[in-house]
């Protein structure tokens, strides 16, 4: 699982626990999801409850790490030992 698969199921896991949805619902958790990242508004205060403060920053991390330029995420993935040069390739 990639990093960014791993934020939105942890953003899919806290709607489910915030909104009270079944979390075996995968479409109904996608379509949630997808509504909440780009319905987001990154100038918003963060709220007061804890739980909607963590949705928010899970959902800032997501769409900052998904609108990364393709060279970003390369040096990232570089710097994690995920890119090798074609030569290492057997």
């Amino acid at each position: 699982m990639t990093e960014l698969e791993t934020k939105r199921a942890a953003i899919a896991d806290l709607l489910a626990r915030i909104e009270g949805l079944d979390p075996q619902d995968r479409a109904l958790l996608d379509r949630r999801v997808e509504a909440a990242v780009e319905g987001f508004d990154p100038g918003a205060p963060e709220p007061a409850d804890p739980a909607r403060a963590d949705l928010q920053r899970l959902i800032r991390d997501y769409r900052d790490l998904r609108d990364l330029p393709g060279d970003c995420n390369n040096v990232r993935l570089a710097e994690k030992g995920e890119v090798f040069a074609p030569e290492d390739d057997a």
